[in-house]
């Protein structure tokens, strides 16, 4: 069965959620069939809060999310980021001297 955590920007953590898909919200599935945690990115999502979110979901393949049923899940997971949300603007991606 696997675990659905939504990012709470507040908090900057990873907290159990029911939900499976969100438009709005940071959400990463832990996956203990394949052994992996999957994270989707809305486009919305800045940069800052995406490698919040990244940060949160590193820790958890080291040392595992603690679970409601008291169970320690992710830990030596493979981290997979899907979203287009948190890339670097196009104008940053150029160095500043070809603008002029």
């Amino acid at each position: 069965m696997p675990w659905y955590l939504e990012f709470d920007e507040s908090t900057s953590k990873f907290k159990e959620t029911t939900k499976r898909e969100s438009p709005d919200t940071i959400l990463l599935v832990i996956d203990e069939s394949q052994k992996k945690l999957i994270m989707s990115v809305p486009a919305h999502i800045n940069m800052i809060t995406r490698r919040a979110a990244e940060r949160q979901a590193r820790s958890i393949v080291k040392s595992g999310f603690l679970c409601s049923d008291g169970g320690r899940y992710g830990r030596d997971h493979e981290l997979e980021i899907l979203g287009e949300g948190g890339k670097l603007p196009e104008r940053l991606l150029r160095s500043p001297r070809e603008v002029y």
